[in-house]
């Protein structure tokens, strides 16, 4: 019985060296795998981005790939990945925009706390010995000044948001997108592989290499 467990142990020591050995091998392999599992056929010669990027993605996943699209540029983005991953790979761009918040100012603090009281300072709930000098302590400018001072301390505020541009299960699973950049954009490739995700401790079956091939080249001058 002892002999039995000691040889279990052993051979799941060994699926587990096995697992980890092809998991590293596969992400070496994957390393450059844009290079040669992407790129379209007949298409307009573009030069290589180093932005380019291949990973390691399981079965319903969904990762995010970034990149920087800079103005009087014209892009060529392409999507590939592995067949035992399965079928169309879906994948969206959206951009990335930092918003100004603008910050409340003095003027609306003191707006703002002149509505919310002035129907509970009432003239017939209220006699005039009320609305002394020493009561309105609590109601002065400097009160407001140093709230909104406290908020312009805080510099600048603003927020992140990602707004879509393009989803490729809207144009066919189109495997590439040719566009040009009108001014830098910060850009997010979404990326889902699609499949449910396995529970499975080992993903080696289920598990793939994904590349997102750049490529760029000078926009040409349209017009007269």
């Amino acid at each position: 019985m002892v002999k039995i467990v000691s040889n279990m142990k052993k051979i799941i020591l060994f699926l587990g060296i096995l697992a980890t050995s092809y998991i590293s091998q596969a992400q070496t392999e994957c390393t450059t795998y844009h290079r040669k599992g992407c790129g379209e056929k007949n298409a307009a010669p573009m030069y290589y981005d180093t932005q380019s990027k291949s990973a390691i993605m399981a079965k319903g996943q969904v990762s995010e790939f970034h990149m920087i699209a800079y103005n009087g540029q014209d892009y060529r983005v392409t999507v590939c990945h592995e067949e035992n991953l399965g079928g169309e790979v879906k994948y969206k761009i959206y951009e990335k925009q930092k918003i100004f918040i603008k910050p409340k100012a003095e003027e609306d603090y003191q707006e703002s706390a002149t509505e919310e009281t002035s129907d509970d300072y009432s003239s017939d709930d209220y006699s005039e010995d009320d609305y002394s000098e020493d009561n309105y302590d609590d109601y002065s400018d400097e009160s407001y000044s140093e709230e909104a001072a406290q908020v312009a301390k805080k510099g600048p505020q603003f927020k992140i948001v990602k707004e879509l541009l393009y989803d490729n299960s809207q144009d066919g699973y189109s495997p590439f997108i040719e566009f040009t950049a009108e001014g830098s954009m910060s850009l997010i490739i979404e990326i889902s592989v699609p499949g449910s995700e396995s529970k499975m401790k080992l993903k080696v079956l289920e598990t793939g290499c994904v590349g997102v091939l750049i490529e760029h080249v000078k926009s040409k001058k349209t017009g007269f």
